[in-house]
């Protein structure tokens, strides 16, 4: 981008302290991720440009030099196309801010790089648990430790609502009233999942064990501090490994916390429940993205086929032979 009136250092600490968080109020994960995208981003450029950090400038920010960091974090740090695209729209949104700011000169290059474009990458298929797997992992945890109950409840908990685990880790006991749980989604929006009375029961049962005070974490560590992902993860390594003793189908298979989300989904599905009320108590923004669940169940797709089978056979239109164009079009 051409010289401008404000530095690449004061653009970006404006952009994090004042766009992102005062502007446009997003969440602390998006600017977290917004974050480490920018920390991969200036230790890149500082080598490949050959220096330091802090004489980089805007002009330092070219389709070149973002592409050539796209492929490195492809081939060199091994990250999948969705990650890629992930720190592209970072990249993208300081981009555009910087084009809101009218800098002198910064249209031209900065809608070039707006211009780069997103890999298109394979969506892989859902995994998800059975009936008979959940209730093999439900039964693994030690209930009369303090540990097994928090581990029984959490797993519950997630079945149950199909929350995200940083959704389900962030609830405190202001947000269950009676049988609903209020979860607090990306985006910073909100949304009141139902629980079955068992969950219910479970709940208020830890709440009286542990005292619990209304702002107090549902789930902590043993050093009474929030449970983290990564140790929510860890449990459920353990709870899994416990569990393929009652159940071998789950020797070998890749689950973790979002593997139960995924469940509560499916099995909401093939219940009954229309998609638009699972994208609901999902929390998914675009309908589109509960239509994963669906190609996922197979014996949905066998159910389909079964009555295809029924209908006449289609009748292919007829080519135009007074198109050449067209005859092109339908040979591709």
């Amino acid at each position: 981008m051409p010289p401008s009136p404000h530095t690449f250092p004061e653009l970006l600490q404006r952009f994090f302290a004042e766009h992102l968080t005062t502007q446009r109020n997003l969440s602390p994960h998006t600017i977290s991720a917004y974050r480490d995208c920018f920390r991969l981003l200036l230790r890149f450029l500082s080598a490949h440009l050959r220096v330091t950090v802090d004489r980089l400038t805007l002009e330092s920010l070219t389709p070149d030099t973002i592409l050539a960091f796209l492929d490195h974090l492809e081939v060199s740090r091994k990250n999948v196309p969705r990650t890629r695209n992930s720190r592209l729209a970072a990249i993208r949104a300081f981009t555009r801010y910087v084009i809101g700011l009218a800098e002198p000169g910064a249209f031209v290059t900065g809608h070039r790089l707006l211009a780069i474009p997103v890999k298109r990458s394979s969506r892989p298929m859902l995994g998800y648990l059975s009936r008979v797997e959940i209730e093999a992992l439900l039964a693994v945890p030690d209930l009369s430790t303090w540990i097994g109950r928090r581990d029984h409840l959490l797993f519950l908990l997630l079945y149950n609502t199909g929350a995200r685990i940083s959704e389900a880790l962030a609830l405190r006991c202001e947000d269950i009233q009676n049988r609903v749980v209020r979860l607090h989604g990306k985006g910073r929006k909100e949304r009141a999942v139902p629980i079955w009375t068992r969950t219910a029961i479970e709940i208020r049962r830890w709440g009286r064990e542990n005292q619990f005070l209304v702002a107090d974490d549902l789930f902590s560590n043993a050093r009474g501090t929030r449970l983290t992902r990564h140790g929510a993860r860890l449990r459920l390594r353990v709870a899994l490994t416990k569990a393929i003793a009652a159940c071998p189908s789950l020797v070998g298979r890749k689950i973790g916390p979002h593997t139960i989300r995924h469940s509560c989904a499916m099995h909401l599905l093939q219940s009954g429940v229309a998609l638009e009320v699972i994208a609901l108590w999902l929390g998914h923004e675009h309908p589109i993205t509960t239509h994963g669940y669906v190609a996922a169940d197979l014996k949905m797709k066998e159910e389909s086929l079964r009555r295809l089978e029924g209908l006449p056979p289609s009748r292919r239109p007829r080519r135009d032979p007074s198109s050449r164009l067209l005859a092109f079009l339908e040979a591709i």
